[in-house]
């Protein structure tokens, strides 16, 4: 039984090594936030469903490419204060350390969700499953 205070368990997928050594490459690329490399393969990736390996990294970076727009676009009006620019720093900076988490655990070969954002793949995604 969970109460309040625990944050609901992810469901990470069971998955053998060879699709996890299958899989690795594109989940890598799925975290690479360099001229939307990685939003391209996670589209793809999810469009394929082909690795259940890939397609659980596509969805954790596919939820942190929408978090961190949505952040960018709440800074965006503080701009115009001197408030604005510092969180748009620290927006991008989250971002870049849970890229660089996400691309530890697809390298690793671990399905471990991403801290603060890693719950909303689930609820955002969780009806996209290999085929």
């Amino acid at each position: 039984m969970t109460d309040a205070t625990t944050p609901p368990q992810s469901t990470a997928p069971q998955l053998s090594k060879q699709e996890i050594d299958s899989g690795k490459t594109m989940a890598i690329l799925s975290y690479i936030p360099i001229a939307f490399i990685g939003l391209i393969v996670a589209i793809i990736s999810l469009s394929q469903k082909n690795n259940a390996f890939s397609l659980y990294h596509a969805k954790q970076a596919l939820t942190l490419y929408i978090c961190a727009l949505a952040g960018v676009l709440v800074c965006l009006p503080f701009c115009f204060i001197c408030i604005g620019v510092p969180l748009l720093i620290a927006v991008q900076v989250a971002g870049l350390v849970l890229c660089v988490l996400g691309i530890m655990n697809a390298s690793s070969g671990q399905c471990k969700p991403l801290p603060l954002i890693g719950q909303f793949a689930d609820k955002w995604f969780g009806k996209i499953q290999k085929v």
